[in-house]
């Protein structure tokens, strides 16, 4: 669920840019420096050169792999255009050899960027590579990371950091020695830049860690044997025995959709689901620590004779967003118009059962699936993993209370913390102004990152921030809905379905309110998983820090179940 800072889980939200572009003449590998495109702050980018596989990736800005088109060249200079969700830029740049240095424009607008690169080759290519491990404890969050180092013909140090729960694969840091001996490498973050700084070792390494007010000592050992890539036996490979296509949806509101429609093979018509997302901004397969739970949930439902759309959730992957500054003043109800407009396109589909589709909703998807059934007289039935009923306030302070007691707080230590978070929700509920939230937020961000052994300094910009984020319209609006109103009202089929381990959405509170709630209606089915946790994993603690270390992406039974289930009623396992 979005709890935000209120659960202190620090991400390092990468605002970086990568390009890459043909290969030609001096202006081969990989480059890096600052990237200026005009409405935007300067960003520091990678230039990697790589034949015709040309693209571009702003993490910040959710785009990923954008194709590069007019590419043209003439000596040592080059051009080409990008789209950046929706607007044209313009690049012209030239390579002296050791540096590259150019303009970006906004097509039809005078104002002018620039790019200013060197040299960054990649550090596991270069002789005298060295590579070391270590983690972030981040409250119950446990982020590994693995770095390269090596030191170039040049005298120059190079380092590239790798954190495979993030998907950053061996990215350039920006490496600046100090007279002293203190080597500070910079991954330029949206937190804030993300600082290491050490003195280089043979095989052990103290690294200072800081990233905003958060600060942890780091121990970075030599270690050739780490790896950036996951073991994921779930995670479906091609050939694939179904087809599938590419959906863009244009939302009244200006913003796109953009998704996969799996179609299982046969004449169909098929019934056919739409999968929707948790909290937080999330790609199509719903992409958590390497796990992909919704690629994993398309392929195995699509296998079994029905049909599946997965979408990026609006402003993610490649759902376009014109300007994003928007996505604050979203809710829960924004969402549900998204999965309305998908379930819309299935209704237009030639090989869709029109009278068999239903909604399938992860977390805060649960929360989404029952409103638009609700809006709507055409939903077949609803799937509800994980999903919340009770009032938004009650199942956050649980949920706080459980994350605590999974990482061995003292109960004396949770009542405390609970009770303030209970107090200074019930604020934000009410609609306190900034002022009277100040002092309240202070007191619980200090309780929170004390319990939770963070090293972060509650200063008055952290109790400013923790206020604009618990201020959002999100948060305002979930800590007041009551799910159990919703249901009530629902007279199609419904699977209500949670792990015994869930951490965030406690099973023993919230099946037997969604029961209570859909008392009056004949097909209800609910069941708690013994052992899963949130994602449907077969866990120990259900505690967030092991979600990377399983293997499993969800539990098979819990898919087996689920098709079976929806077989059954849409008459598709006659």
């Amino acid at each position: 669920m979005r709890s935000g800072d209120l659960l202190m889980r620090l991400a390092l939200l990468l605002a970086t840019c990568v390009l890459v572009l043909p290969s030609h003449g001096q202006v081969e590998g990989r480059w890096g420096g600052q990237g200026t495109f005009p409405g935007w702050p300067s960003i520091f980018c990678v230039l990697e050169l790589d034949g015709e596989e040309s693209t571009l990736t702003t993490l910040p800005a959710q785009l990923m792999d954008q194709p590069i088109g007019a590419w043209s060249s003439s000596g040592e200079s080059f051009s080409f255009e990008v789209d950046v969700h929706g607007t044209m830029f313009t690049v012209d740049g030239t390579s002296t050899g050791a540096s590259i240095t150019g303009s970006i424009q906004k097509k039809g607008e005078e104002g002018t960027g620039s790019l200013d690169l060197v040299s960054y080759p990649e550090v596991s290519s270069m002789p005298g590579r060295k590579r070391w491990s270590s983690a972030l404890q981040a409250g119950a969050m446990e982020i590994p990371m693995i770095l390269d180092t090596a030191t170039g013909a040049d005298g120059r140090l190079h380092a590239d950091l790798s954190i495979p729960s993030q998907q950053l694969v061996a990215f350039p840091l920006e490496v600046v020695p100090s007279d002293d001996g203190l080597v500070r490498m910079t991954l330029h973050a949206g937190a804030g830049p993300a600082i290491f700084e050490t003195k280089l070792s043979d095989e052990k390494m103290t690294v200072n860690f800081e990233q905003g007010g958060f600060q942890q000592d780091l121990v970075f050992t030599a270690d050739v044997d780490a790896t950036t890539t996951y073991n994921r036996p779930q995670e479906p490979k091609p050939p694939f025995p179904y087809a599938s296509r590419e959906v863009q949806l244009s939302h009244p509101d200006g913003h796109t959709i953009a998704g996969t429609l799996t179609i299982p093979p046969g004449p169909g018509p098929h019934p056919a689901v739409v999968l929707i997302t948790g909290s937080g901004l999330q790609d199509r397969n719903e992409e958590i620590m390497g796990h992909k739970p919704f690629l994993v949930l398309a392929d195995h439902l699509t296998r079994k004779g029905i049909a599946v759309l997965r979408a990026d959730d609006r402003g993610a992957g490649d759902s376009f967003v014109p300007d994003r500054s928007t996505l604050l003043d979203l809710t829960t109800l924004d969402f549900a118009s998204d999965t309305s407009l998908q379930v819309d396109y299935l209704l237009t589909q030639a090989d869709i059962d029109r009278e068999h589709i239903g909604l399938i909703g992860h977390s805060e998807g649960a929360i989404v699936a029952p409103i638009v059934a609700d809006q709507r007289t055409d939903i077949a039935f609803v799937v509800l993993l994980a999903g919340p009923c009770r009032p938004g306030i009650e199942m956050l302070a649980d949920q706080n209370r459980r994350l605590m007691e999974v990482e061995g707080v003292d109960a004396e230590t949770i009542e405390e913390v609970v009770e303030q978070f209970i107090f200074v929700m019930g604020m934000v509920k009410d609609r306190a102004s900034a002022e009277e939230l100040a002092e309240p937020m202070r007191r619980l961000s200090i309780l929170q990152t004390e319990t939770m052994g963070l090293d972060i300094e509650v200063d008055d910009a952290f109790v400013a921030d923790a206020v604009k984020q618990a201020q959002l319209p999100w948060l305002q609006w979930y800590l007041s809905h009551d799910g159990s109103t919703v249901l009530s009202r629902l007279d199609m089929p419904i699977l209500a379905i949670n792990g015994s381990l869930d951490v965030q959405v406690l099973s023993e509170h919230e099946l037997p309110a969604i029961k209570r709630a859909a008392a009056g209606n004949p097909d209800v089915t609910t069941r708690e998983y013994e052992g899963l946790n949130h994602l449907f994993q077969p866990a120990e603690t259900g505690s967030i820090s092991e979600y990377e270390r399983i293997e499993i992406t969800i539990e098979p039974r819990v898919l087996e179940d689920m098709s079976s289930w929806i077989n059954e009623r849409s008459r598709n396992d006659e």
